[in-house]
């Protein structure tokens, strides 16, 4: 329960970049994967096919 905890509240880092994701957009990978992706990878999630989540 402790680990579940820590996962909710840690930071999340971009599924193409690796760093933080500060203001995260969530998509769907080509595989229905959620994955979250920073600002400045926006771009290139969507000429790789990403799909936004809503």
């Amino acid at each position: 329960m402790l680990q579940w905890l820590k996962n909710l509240f840690a930071p999340k880092k971009c599924a193409i970049c690796g760093k933080q994701a500060i203001d995260a957009r969530k998509y769907y990978n080509d595989t229905e994967e959620p994955v979250v992706v920073c600002r400045n990878c926006t771009e290139y999630a969507e000429r790789r096919a990403f799909r936004k989540r809503s």
